[in-house]
């Protein structure tokens, strides 16, 4: 009785809850600097900390699994070209503890296999 009473006060966040709203990726040994995520109907808006903006399109495979392809429509560098040639970003959702998702990130093509690992941090 306890048990439920205790966790009917938490709420548990989902995949589907990260699929819309505003988020952190906090700066780490592989990222020196954080970005502000915006994400909305399948299109993702990173914001530095300078302010500069990058427009990502997202496709769901399902709650837990996207790619993540950088819009062409802006002056894209070569790893962002790169990227979208080999595919996207294919994210896959780890596990999801509080405010906080973690996951894995794969750029895979047929001379390179890159993971790089990630957190998201929800802010609404």
């Amino acid at each position: 009785m306890i048990s439920t009473s205790f966790s009917a006060c938490g709420q548990d966040l989902t995949c589907a809850d990260f699929k819309e709203g505003e988020f952190l990726i906090p700066a780490d040994s592989l990222n020196p600097e954080s970005y502000k995520i915006s994400r909305k109907n399948g299109k993702q808006i990173e914001i530095d900390e300078n302010g500069d903006e990058i427009k990502i399109d997202i496709k769901y495979q399902d709650d837990c699994n996207y790619i993540l392809t950088y819009q062409e429509s802006q002056n894209l560098d070569n790893l962002a070209r790169y990227i979208n040639k080999s595919g996207g970003i294919h994210i896959k959702v780890l596990e999801i503890k509080g405010d906080t998702l973690s996951y894995s990130g794969l750029i895979e093509n047929d001379t390179l296999s890159y993971e790089m690992p990630g957190k998201l941090i929800k802010l609404d």
